[in-house]
């Protein structure tokens, strides 16, 4: 979960830091096999190296991480209520993106190098929340605004974050009993 949070919060600007992410999160702890490239739905495979050139490719890379960072976003926003909606989830199920893990009760992520960017980070998603459900269904936040997530809705809602929230009074009636004649 700490990999797909940090991707969401400070995403890799750059070929040789989304490397480095991939390095630390994924390859080190044995969660697959360092990719060549990167690829989202519209975009042409970005390389990441070796060699890496630090001019090379490096706008596309940040339209390419930019587009796999909404798409994660919006499918956590769409998984909260009142839509509840966990396709992400079955695709990863299905897609193989996600198994069971030694305990049946967890899941754990395997993507692969070849799955698209969002995927990647999905299945990151999608392991913690399979194992964690009723967690996630009562504290995932996801800001409308900044699209910053968040597990303490008491702070903000569901819906917006401490900078986005929008403060509104909320006057509440109290029924009392009429006076006694």
């Amino acid at each position: 979960m700490l990999a797909a949070l940090t991707f969401v919060d400070a995403p890799p600007q750059s070929a040789a830091a989304l490397a480095s992410w991939f390095e630390k999160h994924l390859v080190a702890t044995g969660r697959m096999r360092r990719p060549a490239y990167v690829t989202e739905g519209f975009s042409n495979q970005v390389m990441l190296g070796p060699p890496l050139d630090a001019d090379l490719d490096q706008a596309e890379l940040r339209e390419l991480v930019g587009a796999a960072r909404f798409r994660v976003l919006a499918s956590l926003r769409a998984f909260m209520p009142p839509a509840s909606d966990d396709r992400f989830l079955g695709a990863a199920i299905d897609g193989g993106r996600v198994r069971r893990a030694g305990d049946p009760a967890l899941w754990e992520p395997c993507p692969r190098e070849e799955d698209l960017l969002s995927d990647i980070v999905l299945s990151l998603f999608a392991a913690d929340i399979l194992s964690y459900r009723e967690f996630h269904d009562a504290y995932l936040c996801v800001c409308k605004t900044c699209l910053r997530i968040d597990f303490d809705p008491s702070r903000s809602g569901r819906t917006g974050c401490p900078e986005h929230q929008p403060t509104a009074t909320v006057n509440v009636m109290r029924r009392s009993r009429p006076p006694s004649l």
